[in-house]
This record gives C-alpha cells, structure tokens and sequence, in this order.
C-alpha cells in the first residue's frame, strides 16, 4: 500500500509525460530516510540548508544495490528549494498513508525489507523514465574518419539491445538518402512498420532501386530482393558490415548474386556525408550536423520510443 501511495506522488509530478532527475532522487533518499525515522520529520531530513544524504555518491549506491550501474547525476539537487518541497510532499503522503501504522510497527529488519523493495520499485521507475528514454550518445572527433562517428552510433545502438541497432541503422540510411538526394522525397516509416514490409518494394526507394536496410540477412529478404528483379526494379541491401558475407552467401545460393548490390551501412552513410561535404573538414562538420539534425526530426515524426534519438554532442554544435 505504501508503494501504491508514493507511485501516486511520483505521477503527480510527471509533467507532459516526463519526470524531473530530482523527483527520482528525492524519492530514493526519503525512502532512505524511512530507515532512520517514521514518521518522517522535516527536522530530522532538512539540515536548514539541503536535504540530508541527497548526494550522488549515496544515489549512486542505493542504484548499484538495486544492480544499476549507469549514471544518474553527479549531485542530487539538495540545495534547491524544489527538492524541499518534493520531499515535504513525500513525507506528507507517507506519513498520511492508510499503511503507515501498519509500517510502523514493523521491527526493524521488517522495515529495511519493506523500504529495500520500495527503493527497488523507484530504480525500477527510473530505468523507464531515465535510463530507457535516454538519448544515444554521439562522440565526434574531427581528427578521425567520418566512419568511426558512425560506427559508434551503431555501437551505442547495440548496446541498448532489442530492436535498437535494426532502428538506427534503418533512420540513419534514410536520413543520409534524405540529405543527399533533396529533390526526392524519401519515405520515413517507423521501424516496424518498415519490417513489415507492408506493399512496398524496400525500406526506401531511390530511383528504380530498391534499398533494404537491415542488421540480419536473410534468405527471405534475398527473396525479395529476387521479387524487386522480377519487377524491374534494381536491389540493395544495406547490412552492417558484419553480416556483408552472409547476405551475399545467401544471395549466391539463390543464384542472383550479380543481381544485388550488397554494402556496410556503415561505409554507405560515411561514405555520402564525406561525398556531401566534398572531402573538407569545415564542410564535413556541418554536414554531420545536418545528418544527425535530419535523422532526429524522422525519428520524432515516426517512433515513440524517444531513446532512439541522438544526444548532439556539444563539439557539433558549437561547430
């Protein structure tokens, strides 16, 4: 019942479907705070200047104890009036709750299980409203190939699991087919629906090709690759460079591999931006701006999942 009561304070906070960092670590630390007193009391949680323990170093060990090992914040806010306010509200709802009694005469090792599994449910919310909204992290360094920007956005893609790299891959070719071919209207198709491959010959058509984005070849998309030949339309498939051999063994096995053109989305979007930019560093910089700029605007018409965006790194920005 408690938890029911603080999952109710935390939505009241939720503000055109996001929660503030500080929401999040006023919850855990109240819910630490619960350990040491019940009722809460503002005398005992508020120094007169901060609220007491909310700190990163004591945030980033209630996570850890929970299994969450990434970032949240180097500081918890303590010193701002808002996170004052949060936690009188959160003391005001527990304290009011119908299962405070019940809570307060637990023992002690009751009580640090009870406040153990609702400090479990607040990582838990965390990782949906923090960690798993997160944007992808882009780190460019002029000094290097245009290449190793894109493969460490595929990387970082990758790393999130699920369908993440497969989406990326997708809006990041359609992005780069967008920005070199500006007289064409490229079509932008959420993830799954593109997968679905609902009456349409690839992911993106450019011209009489039909390009097919994907991160797992197979012999059903070589098949319909065959279909687009039969058409009289010209195939691409665009895989990670990885799996380049496997979609031309499978296409070799079907007996159309001069038939389809197969290439490393990695080398195809590098490849274009540094065309675009015409080999110049100056050049390059606004083009990856404009890429990753273009790629964020598909992905926000198309997709839900906000984490399939990418952070612009301040390097880009400023350039």
């Amino acid at each position: 019942m408690l938890d029911a009561d603080i999952e109710q304070w935390y939505e009241a906070q939720r503000n055109e479907g996001t929660v503030n960092r500080n929401v999040m670590a006023v919850g855990l630390i109240m819910c630490e705070h619960m350990s040491t007193h019940f009722p809460l009391d503002e005398s005992k949680w508020f120094t007169g200047s901060q609220v007491s323990l909310l700190g990163g170093t004591r945030i980033k060990n209630i996570l850890a104890r929970h299994g969450e090992e990434r970032p949240f914040a180097s500081e918890g806010g303590r010193t701002s009036r808002g996170s004052q306010d949060l936690a009188r509200s959160f003391q005001d709802v527990v304290n009011g709750s119908s299962a405070a009694g019940e809570f307060e005469d637990l023992d002690e090792d009751e009580k640090l299980s009870v406040i153990y599994l609702l400090q479990a449910k607040m990582v838990g919310r965390i990782r949906a409203d923090f960690y798993d909204r997160q944007r992808l992290p882009l780190e460019i360094d002029f000094n290097k190939q245009t290449r190793h920007t894109v493969d460490g956005l595929l990387a970082a893609a990758r790393e999130k699991g699920g369908n993440t790299v497969g989406a990326v891959a997708q809006h990041l070719v359609g992005a780069t087919l967008e920005i070199r071919h500006a007289e064409l209207e490229i079509e932008n198709q959420s993830y799954t629906t593109a997968d679905q491959q609902t009456g349409r010959a690839g992911d993106f058509m450019v011209n009489d090709t039909a390009i097919h984005v994907t991160v797992g070849p197979t012999e059903a998309l070589v098949a319909k690759c065959q279909v687009n030949i039969e058409q009289g339309f010209r195939p691409m498939i665009l895989t990670l460079e990885d799996r380049i051999g496997t979609a031309r063994s499978l296409a070799d096995y079907i007996g159309v591999e001069d038939r389809i053109a197969v290439r490393g989305v990695e080398e195809f979007v590098a490849g274009n931006i540094d065309e675009i930019a015409r080999y110049s560093e100056p050049e390059t910089r606004r083009v990856l701006r404009q890429l990753f700029d273009t790629y964020n605007l598909r992905v926000s018409a198309v997709e839900p999942d906000p984490s399939l965006l990418v952070e612009i790194p301040e390097n880009l920005i400023q350039s």
